[in-house]
């Protein structure tokens, strides 16, 4: 008889990665691990939580970088999400003080939200 209880293997969070900001004495990030590949959505989410941690003066220095972040992220969704191992840093081009990395670890991440690709269809 097959034993009932899930496998921990099955249930292991495949899709993981992290958004970080780093530099000039900043050490800061969010991640994520799930079992299905985050969308659009469930991915700014984090950025913005990171960008809710910094200090003011962190925030000025670091609009452009998260600027240019979301809209990569956007257009990455836009074309079916960012595959692993995939890692971007923000601002382009670098200032030299604080910078801000999407990393995609493993599998898959910022795929179209479930509502935009029925827009995109009904278009």
């Amino acid at each position: 008889m097959a034993d009932p209880t899930p496998s921990p293997e099955i249930e292991k969070p495949i899709h993981r990665g992290r958004i970080q900001a780093q530099g000039g004495g900043t050490e800061k990030s969010e991640s994520w691990a799930q079992a299905t590949p985050p969308t659009f959505s469930e991915i700014v989410r984090p950025i913005d939580r990171l960008e809710a941690q910094l200090t003011p003066k962190e925030k000025t220095i670091c609009e452009k970088a998260f600027t240019q972040l979301r809209r990569v992220v956007e257009i990455g969704a836009e074309t079916g999400g960012f595959w692993a191992p995939r890692s971007r840093s923000f601002p382009k081009p670098a200032t030299g003080d604080i910078r801000v990395d999407i990393e995609i670890i493993t599998a898959r991440a910022a795929v179209p939200d479930p509502d935009s690709t029925e827009k995109v269809e009904e278009s």
